[in-house]
């Protein structure tokens, strides 16, 4: 595929074109201690171009919001309803490639299979997806080219850019990127020999000295329950329940549903839930298949490095390393991948 070029100059001017067009521009921003987090930037012109580390936040966090209305309810007696839609054009600029590959995972969940999400599937089909690789690791906790994440998406974008010393090289993806260099095509140029050399290099900086991680062998130990006990046990003792891997990963896909009524009136929304909560696998009665808080948090790590690698072919781990980052009793999904591979 050509590579093409454009200047940290035209990127700007793209940027205002494509602000036009869209009713939200989704790009990372400093917010509060200089928390770099995705937001709406559409109009106050807040946007990075470029920038070091990743969003506090995924696109996860408008996709799949952390509540979100389905339908109104106008009368429950008559069962009369009015579904919810979100047919805003959103553009995501800035998307990390270990955030993209968690998009391409989370379609396949919600629109891939045998049943559709419309909620999910309306609000990405009006996406268009930005993705800015990476120069170097996003933080000390991140592992994304371990996990075949990084430092370059390779599926899942409309548009890739590469920071480059003179602007950015440009990779197509997709046909809505493709529209986009259409539509300003004056911006942008054929990229350079010296230009592809230059990412050539930037990848072995950034690969150099790092070993992919056998997923796959991962996941035949975790399925054979080969892992050791007393790391289960270390885990659960750990984990205080704060939610902080949940809300943060980019691949967690869990909610439940609840209605709100005001007599024969009200809304039906779900929110995200998640397997590390006491609640979420209660069943009717109030027993749980999993008592004990440790087996709790063992399903985020199984539905992650194990169940996900079965169902997709591929781990759900992207190696972001938010998980890691937010964990108030340092729990490392890193650090357990190499006990249970080195301990089977």
């Amino acid at each position: 595929m050509e590579k093409l070029f454009i200047t940290k100059e035209n990127l700007k001017v793209l940027i205002a074109s494509l602000k036009k067009d869209c009713a939200e521009f989704i790009a990372p921003r400093y917010e509060h201690l200089d928390d770099i987090v995705l937001g709406d930037t559409k109009a106050d012109g807040r946007e990075l171009l470029n920038y070091e580390g990743n969003s506090v936040i995924s696109p996860r966090a408008f996709l799949l919001p952390q509540t979100e209305e389905l339908f109104e309810i106008k009368s429950a007696k008559n069962s009369e309803f009015i579904a919810v839609e979100d047919k805003k054009k959103r553009i995501f600029y800035g998307v990390r490639p270990c955030d993209i590959k968690a998009l391409k995972l989370m379609e396949e969940f919600f629109i891939g299979g045998e049943f559709e999400d419309k909620p999910y599937k309306e609000k990405f089909r009006n996406s268009v997806f930005i993705t800015l690789s990476c120069i170097k690791k996003c933080s000390p906790e991140s592992f994304c080219f371990e996990m075949g994440s990084g430092p370059f998406a390779k599926e899942g974008f409309d548009l890739q850019l590469t920071p480059l010393n003179r602007g950015f090289l440009v990779e197509i993806g997709s046909k809505k990127g493709s529209q986009v260099i259409r539509k300003h095509k004056k911006l942008f140029s054929k990229a350079k020999p010296e230009d592809e050399k230059e990412v050539r290099t930037l990848s072995l900086n950034f690969t150099k000295g790092k070993k992919r991680i056998n997923y796959k062998r991962l996941a035949r130990i975790m399925r054979e329950n080969k892992v050791q006990e007393s790391i289960w046990d270390d885990i659960g003792q750990r984990c205080v329940v704060c939610s902080g891997c949940v809300t943060l990963c980019p691949t967690c896909s869990c909610f439940s549903i609840q209605d709100r009524l005001s007599g024969a009136q009200g809304s039906r929304f779900r929110y995200c839930d998640g397997c590390v909560y006491a609640g979420f696998t209660r069943m009717a009665g109030g027993s749980t298949p999993f008592p004990e808080h440790k087996d709790h948090i063992r399903r985020f790590f199984e539905h992650k490095l194990n169940i996900d690698t079965q169902r997709y072919g591929v781990s759900s781990c992207v190696g972001c390393g938010r998980c890691i980052q937010t964990c108030p009793g340092n729990i490392s999904i890193r650090k357990f991948i190499e006990q249970a591979v080195d301990g089977s």
